[in-house]
Parts: structure tokens; sequence; C-alpha cells
């Protein structure tokens, strides 16, 4: 178990800007009345900062894709937990300044690859957890991009070459492979409310999958964590928030669940 001293986790994606309903009040006005700016992972940061002494950093993938070198390098220096859920590689591939051309200058304009720099981090004894949604793994159209990624060696599961998302309005069968490991102890998964959709991937044979979800006749990796070097990478393959999670969330072991793959994730 980690020291709770020692549990500061970096939240990135599921943020939202809601522009409100459209009004046409005339042949040449229609105005969007309303902004709103939510963060649909609150039940998971409420959850997290429960945890004794825990910190959470939560932040939109934009403030990611516009974070400079210096802040990425801060955010990498205090967290002992990163979680990236719906954020897609493009978040980390590219930056405003390679499209502002009065930052062109005569220089090459190159930065740090976040990728390696997350991967070093991992190895030097970080724990990174990814969400499941349609940025996510390889996600919408292959949006998500993380099996193109460096850090996909890191992976505990192998990403999908196309189009992973897998849905259902009605859920689906999930089962625990080790109902006594610390991190889903004392867990009824039998009581998991519908799960909507989730990134289908290929298990990676020296990873640990304890909680595994069914599509048709076939079983995939739900939960998943695999050492690489010092640290640790886990994956939920579907979403902790809307609209996959919209049940979950309400579940009575929500809470519970995340704050053990925090303490006990190893």
């Amino acid at each position: 178990m980690k020291s709770i001293n020692e549990i500061r986790i970096w939240h990135v994606g599921n943020w939202c800007v809601h522009t409100g309903q459209k009004y046409v009040e005339s042949p040449f006005q229609s105005p969007s009345k309303g902004v709103e700016i939510l963060n649909y992972a609150k039940p998971l940061i409420d959850a997290l900062k429960e945890i004794p002494n825990a910190e959470v950093i939560s932040e939109p993938s934009w403030e990611l894709y516009n974070m400079s070198p210096e802040l990425f390098d801060e955010r990498l220096k205090w967290a002992t937990s990163i979680i990236f859920a719906d954020v897609e590689t493009k978040c980390l591939m590219l930056h405003p300044d390679f499209f502002t051309r009065a930052k062109w200058g005569d220089k090459p304009v190159t930065f740090p690859d976040r990728f390696d720099l997350l991967k070093n981090w991992i190895n030097n004894g970080g724990h990174f957890h990814m969400n499941g949604g349609w940025y996510s793994f390889t996600g919408e159209l292959g949006k998500g991009g993380w099996r193109r990624s460096r850090l996909h060696e890191a992976f505990p599961v192998e990403c999908l070459e196309y189009d992973d998302l897998i849905e259902s309005t009605d859920g689906y069968e999930v089962r625990c492979n080790n109902p006594e490991h610390p991190i889903v102890k004392g867990i009824d998964w039998s009581s998991i409310p519908p799960l909507l959709g989730f990134n289908e991937t290929k298990f990676k044979s020296d990873a640990t999958s304890l909680v595994d979800i069914k599509n048709g006749d076939s079983w995939y990796p739900l939960f998943t964590f695999r050492n690489f070097g010092k640290g640790v990478f886990s994956g939920w393959m579907t979403g902790a928030s809307p609209h996959w999670g919209i049940n979950f969330m309400k579940w009575k072991f929500y809470k519970k669940f995340w704050q053990q793959v925090f303490l006990f994730i190893k």
C-alpha cells in the first residue's frame, strides 16, 4: 500500500464546454444562449479527493494541448499518478506554437517529445492510468491514436489498428478474475450497473487483468495493469464518466473501486 502522503494525482480530460441551445428568432438571427464548462469526471475526482491527504489536479485536454514544456515538467515532477481520459494523442503531438506564424522565427521549432517523457516517468516509478472513451486507446475511427504513439509499448493492452468502440444501449456482462486482490477486494462485481460501451483491446501476456467484459461470446480486458520498469500502467477500458459510465457513476462501489486503484496499485 502506498503512503497516503505520497498520492498526488494529475487528471486530464473529460471536461466539456456546453454552448447552450440555439434559438432562431428571425430570418437574420440565431443566437446560442448559455455557456457552461463542465467536468464530467467530477464524481471520480471527488472520490479520489476523499483518499486521506491525497491531492488532485484536474484539467481539460485543451490545457494539455496549450501546456508549455516547463509546466509539463512541473506536472510530472509533482504527480505520483496520472490519469488520461478521452485525451487524443494530438494533444501531446501538437502545440499551438507550430501554427502561430509569429513564433516561427528563423530557428527550428521543436519541443521535447511528451510521449517519451511520460514513458520515462512511468519507468522511473510513476503510475499512469487511462480511462476509456471515444478518444482513448485507438478510439473512434482511430482518433485516439495511442497505438501509433511511442507510449504504446508501456500499455497493459495492445490497442487495435482500427476503430475500437464497442457499444450497446443495454450493457454487458462483467466478471472479476481475482476477487481477493486488494484493488477489487470487497467489491460485488455482480451488482455493477450496465456499462454502455468500452474500448476493445488485446490482452498482453505479461499484464494482469482483474476485470473482464463480455461482448458476444468473447471476453475482453476491462481493468488491467502491467509493470513497466519501476512503475505501472493501468487501464479501465470504459468510461468513469458519461456517457459509457453514466450508470457506473451511481454504483455503490464506485468510490471504493477508484480509491483502491490508487491506494493499492503496484
